[in-house]
């Protein structure tokens, strides 16, 4: 398991509401969000939990990075979560 932590930009006229609906809505093979967060009307931080890192690069690249009005997505961190 790997917490994926995304700093992502969206287009001046984006709707930010509607971005952060259809992210969350996304069918990810092996990823789902835990959350996803309005910085302001063009900035979102999110959390994508993926089962390996690999799983992750897919995600942000075939589907995050194609949803209408996600200009950039930065990678903030990859975090290993380590039991007790």
């Amino acid at each position: 398991m790997v917490n994926i932590y995304l700093f992502i930009e969206l287009l001046g006229a984006a709707n930010p509401t509607q971005a952060v609906d259809t992210l969350k809505a996304l069918s990810m093979e092996n990823c789902k969000f835990a959350n996803v967060v309005m910085l302001s009307e063009e900035k979102l931080v999110a959390q994508l939990d993926c089962q390996d890192s690999t799983d992750g690069d897919k995600a942000i690249l075939n589907k995050i990075a194609k949803v209408d009005g996600v200009v950039q997505t930065n990678i903030i961190a990859v975090v290993r979560p380590k039991k007790g």
